[in-house]
């Protein structure tokens, strides 16, 4: 994360942090409906047990390593483009610096 000061960078750490949160969060809310389902009687244990470990190994696995692989500012400019953060929420010196990363993350779908 060459080009960025001190502050810069403490904020961007702060700001991914709080966009795995909320990524997790959106998965963790599909995978609750399923354990209404199996308290509702709806689906089996085995078949609860089955989407944990689908989830576990899936989309829990997938945030897990944008998150701990990518620069913070790349991971801050997929939450920003993925609508897990607003841009309101980015300090509007960091916006100007990551308008074009958060542009390859909006170009690509």
């Amino acid at each position: 994360m060459k080009g960025y000061t001190k502050s810069q960078k403490k904020k961007l750490r702060e700001l991914a942090g709080i966009a795995n949160e909320r990524e997790l969060d959106q998965e963790m809310e599909k995978l609750y409906h399923h354990f209404e389902n199996w308290r509702n009687e709806k689906i089996s244990c085995f078949e609860l047990s089955e989407l944990i470990h689908k989830f576990h190994q899936g989309p829990s696995r997938e945030i897990w390593k944008i998150y701990t692989y990518s620069d913070p500012d790349m991971a801050v400019s997929r939450a920003i483009a993925f609508g897990l953060l607003k841009k309101e929420e980015i300090p509007e010196n960091l916006l100007d610096i990551l308008d074009l990363k958060i542009g390859f993350f909006t170009d690509a779908d």
